[in-house]
């Protein structure tokens, strides 16, 4: 015994010496070795074990899997891996740096070789010849082997000339590579191969690893021999790697490209959200709303809990500035989440029961599962046409309220009139939370809440009547379930991303949601079509239900049929009950009969049985018990107990076949709950998200929900046939087969529960007011959709013919531009894009000039194709949709640009290639200005002209009124006046039908000289493609 104390002794000496030893080199201490009793525990608290991040430093609680606990314990392997962790976190932060060094140039250089290659269409094959631009002297030129790999093709060993004055990524983007690294690459990756990739993983979102292991299979069936490792005859390269830093390379270009060209059109805060969703943001001067009060935009919000990323696969914290453009950082979110804490006191007495429905509310769910993660999921915004406006990533919290909050404070802070409609899974919940403790007060009136409709049969139908959006006003036919779309769109990114780093998370789910964004844009004037389809169907279809429930006679107004007036009355008198009605004193009610059904269950039970007098005691007791609580629940109830004149036995079996149809509604939202997988979007050729595994659980857990449902509603029918005897006179309860049940929707009468609060109002017990009521309410909410219908697609037109004029006027403006300028001979609209840091890089105004070219002529190809994809069916939305007063305007501006459009597509002068300028584009639509111009003139002179008619004609009518006053004496006068006035108008006809021939003549004359001036510029276009052709001939042939 003494000789093992000694040795305990001596073990903690030496272990103490240790960590002495540690702590006077500098090194922080993991942690007391877990073995010594006698060790203070508060030594980890008092000196917390920092470990190096890439951009910052966390303490302990945020690294659980880097170590086991015998490794913390031991300090020597403490000190080897933090100096591991701090030499490895150093190289990455030494990396990042020399990126980001180089950020601009790469761009400036990029859209340079852009424009010099076609977009890479023509590559260079010559590595060897020296770069214009470089003065360096031979002596500093010196030739490294570089590993080149292309889409079709790959040069091992390729040998390429480097030097000091550019830096080795720039010079290999010169000859159409990317550099896998920073200093002395020795892999690159074609420009236009890494271009593919990028536009693949958009569509399909494929893994680097298939893709890199596809392109080595297909360019090893094409090369003499593999691509090895250097200084090895039979190891293959590992390209994974450096491909991805190409990929890294290429998102931050496309990044600062966005940048530019922001900057370069000086967008405001309005205009980036416009090009976010134009339906929703775009230009909107004269809309006519029915109501002040009537949401501009809509908004739907939503978390995600499958996007999380593991805490032990990356340690790196990303800093505000790498935040992608729509993710909201963390500074930005910290007022509110101060503001939360604050009025937690206010929040006392805030218990809507629809949120306790929701899993995501609360964290109390898969604890496990949140304790390998550092970043637990994503919250976010869509509008109504499921355009992903905000990001926010949650970390280390579950779907907290600060996070719907810091959303609607940074869109309205952006828009200081707007008014905002907000649909939310718990709408209901929100509001209530905003109101009670006082957030967003300067805003609250210009928000409007809902919930999603697709989630409305979870809410109670009591809070159905306050935010489900088919019911209420101003919604349209939005559902609000947008980001059920997106979250399936981003589905396939969820695996890879649990193990990647953290910003790699942030800037794949960016790269991802832009493209979701860009093919929604795409299809806009589609979309806009169909839903105005689906907006006459529902008018339709509605306004047959009506006229038919119109023709039946009103029992509660004698003498007439039911009317849209009737039902509007009951629907306020609904809304009035549900928004005061008293929670508690209902709930009391539905809590009897639920003991009054389980004494019944319990009797039926016993009697099916011959009991022991052991049970026959255990009976007697149960019963005692439940015949106390009923009678304290009575007491509760007091004289609310008897209503409709009914008998206590009359009351008890309505209060049991109220509990049964809650029962119902809850075995009935369990059944659909269990069966969300079944409806979840899958991608295409897939039918369903689930493995057989999962498949079979989930089949037999619907069988088991069914099985309880369907005994649920045996129940209910029961019950209420019991209470339709026992209350013959009585206006009896509605009753369902189970086939039925599984068919109803979330806003179907029979989930009503009027009936037994309201016994006597015709909204509570008639079915044809309730189907009058949701009837009318459908019509109205399509008479909305088509009134925003055609406010969203004037707001896309007005954007997208703006944007064109925008772009062209910079674009016309560069194509004029010298390029001998000097930053003072500068046009004001051109400084901020030749003078942007990100073109900084190139010296002389010639390279600025040619980039500047290739981006806004790249975006001119974007917003063209968008125009020529719109035109047919946005005309028809335009068309069928209530006019603006700038109507005739908007639709002259398109169809000229249109024009415009389709005469260089036809002639082949709008290039899809950025960059690719031809000499007609600009000449067609210089002369096109010239045009408007003359039209605008035409017609100031028309408006002269009729102003001068007017004020001729007002004079006649003072005279004649002259003449009136003597009319004795001048109505032989008049008689001959009229005749010549007749004479006059005869001439006036003749002469306006030769001003009419003239004019079609000068039109066709007009067509003719286009005709002429468009082949003219074909055939000059022509010579120069030959002149061009023979140039080149000649060049190769010397």
């Amino acid at each position: 015994m003494r000789h093992n104390m000694y040795d305990h002794e001596a073990e903690r000496r030496r272990y103490s010496e240790s960590v002495r030893l540690a702590e006077r080199l500098g090194h922080p201490v993991a942690g007391r070795r877990p073995t010594t009793q006698s060790q203070p525990r508060h030594m980890e608290e008092s000196s917390p074990r920092l470990e190096p991040f890439f951009g910052g430093f966390v303490s302990q609680d945020q690294d659980e899997h880097d170590l086991d606990n015998h490794e913390r314990s031991i300090p020597i392997a403490a000190h080897a891996e933090y100096f591991r962790l701090r030499r490895y976190a150093e190289k990455r932060h030494r990396i990042s740096c020399q990126w980001g060094l180089i950020d601009d140039q790469a761009l400036a250089t990029y859209l340079l070789c852009q424009q010099k290659t076609l977009n890479w269409t023509q590559p260079a094959v010559d590595f060897a010849s020296p770069l214009d631009f470089c003065t360096c002297a031979s002596i500093n030129i010196h030739h490294r082997q570089v590993d080149l790999v292309d889409l079709l093709h790959r040069r091992p060993s390729q040998l390429i000339a480097f030097c000091k004055c550019t830096p080795d990524p720039i010079r290999l983007m010169h000859h159409g590579y990317f550099a896998c690294s920073v200093e002395k690459p020795r892999s690159a990756f074609s420009i236009r191969l890494v271009q593919y990739h990028h536009l693949l993983w958009q569509a399909s979102a494929v893994s680097t690893s298939a893709f890199i292991q596809s392109i080595s299979t297909f360019l090893d069936n094409r090369s003499d021999s593999p691509l090895l490792n250097r200084g090895s005859n039979w190891k293959r390269r590992q390209l994974r790697v450096p491909f991805t830093n190409c990929i890294d390379l290429y998102r931050r270009i496309l990044n600062s490209q966005r940048k530019l060209l922001e900057d370069g059109l000086q967008l405001t805060k309005a205009d980036k959200w416009a090009s976010k969703c134009p339906r929703c943001f775009g230009p909107s001067q004269t809309e006519i709303k029915q109501d002040t009060e009537e949401p501009d935009v809509i908004v739907a919000m939503d978390g995600n809990f499958q996007q999380r990323h593991y805490a032990y696969a990356s340690k790196d914290e990303p800093r505000e500035d790498q935040y992608p453009h729509s993710f909201l950082p963390p500074s930005k979110i910290s007022s509110d989440v101060l503001a939360i804490e604050e009025t937690e006191a206010s929040a006392v007495g805030i218990n809507p029961p629809c949120s306790d429905q929701h899993k995501a509310a609360n964290d109390t769910r898969d604890e496990s599962t949140w304790d390998k993660c550092d970043d637990n999921g994503l919250f976010a915004s869509t509008c109504r046409h499921d355009v992903p406006l905000m990001h926010l990533n949650v970390h280390k919290s579950g779907e907290k309220l600060y996070y719907p909050i810091s959303l609607l404070r940074n869109i309205l802070l952006d828009f200081p009139s707007l008014k905002l409609g907000v649909l939310y899974d718990i709408g209901c919940h929100l509001e209530a939370h905003i109101r009670k403790r006082g957030l967003l007060s300067d805003r609250i009136g210009d928000l409007q809440f809902g919930t999603s409709v697709f989630h409305a049969y979870v809410h109670e139908w009591s809070c159905q009547v306050k935010y489900n959006p088919r019911l209420n006003k101003w919604w349209g036919l939005t559902d609000g379930e947008g980001l059920e779309r997106y979250w399936s769109f981003l589905s396939p990114l969820v695996s890879t991303l649990r193990v990647s780093t953290r910003l790699h998370r942030l800037i794949a789910i960016q790269t991802r949601s832009d493209y979701f964004s860009d093919h929604l844009l795409d299809s806009s004037a589609n979309w806009l079509l169909d839903k105005l389809k689906n907006a006459e169907e529902t008018i339709k279809e509605a306004s047959a239900a009506l006229r038919q429930i119109h023709s039946i006679p009103n029992p509660y107004l004698p003498g007439s049929c039911y009317t849209n007036n009737f039902f509007e009355a009951q629907w306020a008198l609904e809304q009035e009950y549900h928004l005061n009605f008293n929670q508690a004193r209902e709930s009391q009610k539905q809590e009897l009969g639920r003991l009054l059904c389980l004494q019944d269950e319990l009797d039926e039970a016993w009697e099916s049985v011959v009991p022991t007098p052991a049970q026959a005691v255990a009976r007697a007791r149960t019963c005692s018990d439940i015949a106390a609580q009923i009678r304290r629940q009575r007491s509760k109830i007091q004289s609310d107990m008897i209503i409709d004149n009914l008998t206590r036995a009359q009351c008890d079996l309505l209060w049991k076949v109220w509990y049964s149809k809650i029962e119902i509604r809850q075995r009935f939202l369990a059944l659909v709950e269990e069966k969300q997988p079944l409806f979840q979007a899958c991608r295409a050729g897939e039918s369903t998200t689930l493995g057989t595994r999962d498949n079979q659980r989930l089949v037999a857990a619907v069988r088991k929900r069914a099985d309880q449902l369907e005994h649920s509603l045996e129940n209910y029918n029961r019950r209420t046939e019991a209470f339709i005897a026992a209350c013959p006179t009585h206006h009896p309860p509605p009753t369902i087969q189970y086939s039925e049940l599984l068919r109803l929707q979330p806003d179907d009468p029979f989930w009503n529960d009027g009936f037994f609060t309201n016994g006597n109002e015709p909204w509570a017990i008639d079915i044809h007011t309730q189907r009058g009521i949701r009837q009318l309410a459908s019509y109205k909410r399509g008479i909305e959709e088509k009134r925003r219908l055609g406010w969203e697609v004037r707001r896309t037109m007005h954007w997208v013919v703006g944007r064109h004029e925008l772009v062209w006027s910079l674009l016309t403006g560069l194509c004029q531009l010298s390029v001998a300028a000097t930053p003072g001979d500068l046009p004001v609209q051109l400084k901020p894009l030749l003078e942007h840091t990100s073109l900084s890089s190139n010296i002389s105004m010639a390279p600025k000039i040619l980039s500047g070219k290739v981006l806004l002529h790249s975006h001119l190809i974007r917003i063209a194709r968008l125009q020529v994809e719109w035109n047919e069916n946005i005309a028809e939305v335009f068309n069928k949709t209530a006019p603006q007063s700038d109507d005739n305007q908007l639709k002259q501006k398109w169809n000229l640009q249109l024009q415009n459009i389709k005469s260089t597509l036809r002639f082949g002068f709008l290039s899809g290639i950025p960059g690719d300028l031809h000499e007609g584009l600009l000449q067609i639509f210089a002369r096109t200005e010239d045009e408007e111009e003359e039209e605008e003139e035409d017609e100031e002179d028309e408006e002269d002209e009729e102003d001068e008619e007017d004020e001729e004609d007002e004079e006649d009518e003072e005279d004649e009124e002259d003449e009136e006053d003597e009319e004795d004496e001048e109505d032989e006068e008049d008689e001959e006046d009229e005749e010549d006035e007749e004479d006059e108008e005869d001439e006036e006809d003749e002469e306006d039908e030769e001003d009419d021939d003239e004019e079609d003549e000068e039109d066709e004359e007009d067509d003719d000289e286009e005709d002429e001036y468009l082949a003219d510029i074909n055939a000059v276009a022509q010579i120069q493609m030959a002149e061009d052709m023979l140039a080149n001939l000649s060049n190769n042939s010397n």
